[in-house]
Order: structure tokens, then C-alpha cells, then sequence
């Protein structure tokens, strides 16, 4: 498809100066339509402007090799739909793979952007186990798109336990603030029950 914006790179803040953006980062290994679920649920409850897929070389925290970036990104563009969702190697250009890193890096590049990362539940269950995820929640606000049981779910949630933190329930689409040490919890009643491990485990039977 066509896209009316070329990916950011760190040089070009003008072109993102007052916009909305969501960060959703990960292998993608491969991208699968739940990614772009959250994507698309992120603008509506949240009303960004567009959302940023990071595609990272090699995620700290899985010990299997992904396919090549330039592979995975290609695969992730055949697979969107929505202008609205970018397709971006810019860790590359950051020099980093880790999140916490990442984040500092692109705001200094980026002041006057306004950004807020974005994942499932499964990335909130493990928030607690990423290099300075203490200092990633102080740095940039956070969206966690909930699935059933979502009470139960988010209750046992290390990340809730954090007294520091202030916890929002989206339960309608508004604009609101993207402020750091802000966690946003979104429930969805439609999910798209997917994994990229349970794709690559579907291949590997053939």
C-alpha cells in the first residue's frame, strides 16, 4: 500500500511536533492482526494520531532469534491497512534495544511529541521484569489493553501494586492527558486471540 508519511527517523522532529503518538514495540516475529488491534483501539480510546510499530533487532527478554528486521518490518507493512500505523526500525537509530533507553532517547529527539507505549496484558503481567521499568513508567505514560477476566487480571498485576503510579480506567474514547507515572487500563470486548510464538508454532508443523 501507499503511505502518506515516510517512517520517522530521529532527524526529523518537525514533522511530529504536537502530535499524539503511540509506541508499540517488539519483535513482531511475525506481526499478526492483534498488533493491529491494539493499534487501532489505542487511537480510538486514547485519540492519537497515529501509532509507531518499533520493530526491534533482538528483544533482552526472548532467547530466540528473529528472522531478519528488514524481513519482519516488510511483513508487517503487507499486513497494515491504516496510514495511520507506521512501521519503524528507529531503535536502530537510537543505539539501543532496550526500552527504557529507547524512550529517553526519542523524547530528547522528539520534545515536542507526545508519546504513550502501548501493549496487551500479557506485556503488563511482565512489565515488572524489563531492564528500569521504573524508570520507563516515570518517562512516558502507558496503555494496557485488557482482556477477560480484566479485573481479576490487572488486580494481580505487579505493575498495579505500584503505589507511585496513577491508574486510569478508559471506559470511553477522550483525549486524555499523556502524562508520565499515568498507566491507562482499556478493556476490550473484542480480542484477537493471537500470538506471534502460536503463529511460528502453527509453521513449524508443516
Amino acid at each position: 500500500m501507499t503511505y502518506s508519511f515516510s517512517p520517522p527517523r530521529i532527524l526529523d522532529a518537525h514533522r511530529w511536533r504536537g502530535m499524539r503518538i503511540g509506541l508499540l514495540g517488539g519483535s513482531f516475529n511475525p506481526p499478526h492482526e492483534g498488533h493491529v488491534h491494539i493499534s487501532a483501539a489505542a487511537m480510538k480510546g486514547l485519540q492519537l494520531d497515529m501509532v509507531w510499530w518499533l520493530v526491534t533487532p533482538q528483544n533482552p527478554l526472548k532467547k530466540t532469534r528473529p528472522v531478519d528486521i528488514q524481513q519482519r518490518m516488510q511483513m508487517a507493512r503487507d499486513l497494515i491497512q491504516d496510514p495511520r500505523i507506521l512501521v519503524t526500525d528507529i531503535e536502530q537509530d537510537l543505539g539501543t534495544n532496550i526500552t527504557y533507553q529507547s524512550i529517553k532517547k526519542l523524547k530528547r529527539a522528539l520534545p515536542q511529541t507526545e508519546f504513550v507505549w502501548v501493549s496487551g496484558m500479557d506485556n503488563a503481567l511482565t512489565l515488572h521484569q524489563w531492564n528500569s521499568w521504573k524508570g520507563l513508567l516515570q518517562e512516558v505514560p502507558t496503555l494496557h489493553l485488557t482482556r477477560k477476566p480484566a479485573t481479576s487480571l490487572i488486580r494481580q498485576c505487579p505493575l498495579r501494586m505500584l503505589g507511585s503510579q496513577k491508574h486510569v480506567f478508559v471506559e470511553h474514547s477522550a483525549r486524555y492527558k499523556l502524562e508520565a507515572g499515568v498507566t491507562y487500563w482499556m478493556l476490550q470486548n473484542k480480542m484477537v486471540n493471537i500470538s506471534s510464538t502460536e503463529i511460528r508454532n502453527r509453521k513449524d508443523q508443516f
